[in-house]
């Protein structure tokens, strides 16, 4: 039988995503970013099925030939999950695996649902990157802080308020947990790196830059600064991208970001 975990009880599958590489699903289990467990086993489990709300996505960890996930995962998406995926709009599954260990129980057990998969990279610090080529007088590089939060004075501050808070259950828990910065341009942000996920002392790092703004170093210019202010914090970077995202590549590049380690990405739709 598969079981939903109570927060309070996610410590029970920790001996399951210490060994990942992925912190997203250690900031889930840690409690540090909000989630959901799904276990093969409600006080012993041997596999677990961890919902990562910033990623509206899944990463299952554990023994892939667990015989409850085999015999009562597909039922249980059907029935359970992907109903309530649907009232949040969403029409997919996406799981995130290590690599080279879930790839033949996935396709065994969603088999029937056209499941595809791909790998997906991730990057940690490399070398420290030189100076960053952009036109100062025309944005303003700054640390989110909470005078940014509260003070609304930018025109589009649901933009940084939404982005903070589809990775943080508040912008209080973002501020004492999390670090970030941002272009500002005309009274109006442009671009956006911060603290998305973090386990211990690695932080994951989301970064956006609006449409319009794009091509000019701005991405560029405010992951170096969150990078250095990582550096002066001791925090190691972590990187995630797609390979079809070549603009994210080249910004983890261009800061000195290296090419860690890959894994892989399941998907299906229904209806």
């Amino acid at each position: 039988m598969i079981t939903e975990l109570n927060k309070e009880d996610f410590y029970k599958i920790r001996h399951l995503t210490d060994p990942c590489k992925n912190i997203e699903a250690k900031a889930i289990v840690d409690g540090m970013n909000p989630g959901r467990v799904y276990a093969d086993h409600p006080t012993e489990p041997t596999a677990a099925l961890i919902w990562i709300q910033g990623q509206q996505g899944f990463q299952v960890v554990g023994d892939a030939w667990s015989s409850v996930f085999a015999e009562k995962l597909g039922e249980y998406m059907r029935t359970v999950i992907e109903p309530e995926l649907q009232k949040q709009g969403i029409n997919w599954v996406e799981i995130g695996a290590e690599m080279d260990t879930w790839d033949e129980t996935l396709s065994a057990i969603f088999g029937d649902r056209n499941i595809s998969a791909e790998n997906q990279h991730v990057f940690c610090a490399g070398e420290q990157a030189g100076a960053v080529e952009f036109q100062a007088n025309e944005i303003t590089i700054r640390s989110i802080d909470r005078e940014l939060l509260t003070s609304r004075r930018l025109e589009n501050h649901s933009f940084v308020e939404e982005k903070i808070l589809h990775y943080w259950e508040s912008a209080d828990v973002f501020l004492q947990q999390g670090l970030g910065c941002y272009a500002e341009y005309n009274n109006k942000v442009v671009s956006l790196c911060f603290s998305a996920f973090i386990a211990k002392e690695t932080h994951a790092i989301d970064i956006e830059t609006l449409e319009g703004y794009r091509g000019r170093n701005y991405g560029t210019a405010v992951a170096t600064a969150l990078l250095q202010e990582f550096r002066r914090k001791g925090i190691r970077p972590y990187w995630d991208c797609t390979p079809e995202n070549t603009g994210s590549i080249r910004i983890a590049q261009a800061i000195g970001m290296k090419p860690d380690f890959d894994y892989r990405i399941f998907w299906y739709k229904f209806s």
